[in-house]
């Protein structure tokens, strides 16, 4: 065990094979236990021995949130296994070069991170233009910046999303018992398309592939004494910066838009034409971040099921407007 600072590419505790492909490991009876005695051992290991009972703050299909009172304050232990290479490995780097931009690493250990209490407060729809401004820009700097560690993000199992591995992507979601439900005229219609996706995406590709968040909306979103914080970089991926934004975007009203666009593209030095040609690939990118999902979530649990709903609603969203044109 890795008590303080990265985890092996490899190793993890994500799910073991079940009956649905994969399990939930902390619905599992006396997961618990073993899972204390690591992470208190890590715990203790960076100096922050627990001194009381922890507390299941939240658990659901995608991770479980624990918090641990300890000599040195609460820690968050965040269990995950939504998608590789793991949130922990995940921030254990980003903290290094962004300490101000995500949450407090205390330690980490395979697939999970303890982290201090997130500061400030969360980002709401009707917050001054000038803070969603401000969490614009350093969502554009952190795209910026990591577009030098392209290898690196990539070397530990990011997935990658650049031209050549969106098309395999795209083809791969083509073959997807997900889409059996779809009507064979629909598929059709899907299947006709999807040269021109593919083709689209790769012709408006131009800026330096980055580390993408994918979840910027508000939810994980801070707004703190020393600027914007965002956590929850449990599914990033390498691709184009644009995608960055679009979930904000997608929460802020829209007659901001365009100043919160030009705070974004300022710090990487992206052309409004880049960003706006790359945008009509973002349902098809939701699409696909969501059918990532679903291999590490239990077949049977409501959160898989809503996956696989809104794949192919996104994608009878997207045919529509595309045949309607």
């Amino acid at each position: 065990m890795k008590a303080d600072g990265e985890t092996g590419a490899g190793a993890t505790d994500r799910p073991a094979s079940g009956p649905d492909g994969v399990t939930t490991p902390w619905d599992q009876p006396g997961w618990e236990g073993s899972a204390a005695d690591l992470r208190d051992a890590a715990l203790a290991a960076a100096a922050h021995e627990r001194t009381g009972p922890m507390e299941t703050r939240k658990s659901w299909a995608r991770a479980c949130i624990q918090v641990v009172p300890t000599e040195r304050g609460d820690a968050w232990v965040k269990y995950g296994y939504r998608l590789p290479p793991g949130e922990e490995q995940v921030l254990a780097r980003l903290s290094k070069r962004w300490g101000n931009r995500v949450p407090g690493v205390i330690t980490t250990w395979p697939g999970a991170v303890a982290m201090t209490p997130l500061p400030g407060r969360e980002l709401e729809e009707k917050d001054p233009l000038e803070d969603w401004v401000s969490v614009a820009g350093a969502l554009g700097e952190l795209a910026a910046g990591e577009a030098s560690e392209v290898d690196d993000w990539t070397g530990i199992g990011v997935r990658d999303r650049r031209p050549e591995r969106w098309q395999q992507a795209v083809e791969q979601l083509l073959q997807s018992p997900v889409l059996n439900e779809l009507e064979k005229p629909f598929r059709a219609k899907l299947d006709a398309l999807a040269a021109d996706f593919i083709d689209r995406y790769r012709q408006a590709f131009h800026s330096p592939a980055t580390l993408i968040h994918q979840d910027s909306g508000c939810c994980n979103v801070r707004l703190t004494e020393d600027g914007p914080l965002f956590f929850d970089w449990a599914d990033v991926v390498i691709g184009h910066p644009t995608f960055s934004c679009d979930r904000l975007l997608d929460q802020a009203p829209r007659e901001r838009h365009d100043p919160i666009i030009e705070a974004f593209l300022d710090p990487l030095g992206m052309a409004r034409d880049e960003f706006n040609a790359m945008r009509r690939s973002n349902v098809l990118h939701e699409v696909l971040r969501y059918h990532d999902e679903l291999s590490f979530i239990p077949a049977t649990n409501q959160v898989h099921q809503n996956l696989s709903n809104s794949v192919r609603s996104q994608l009878r969203v997207l045919v529509e407007f595309e045949t309607r044109k």
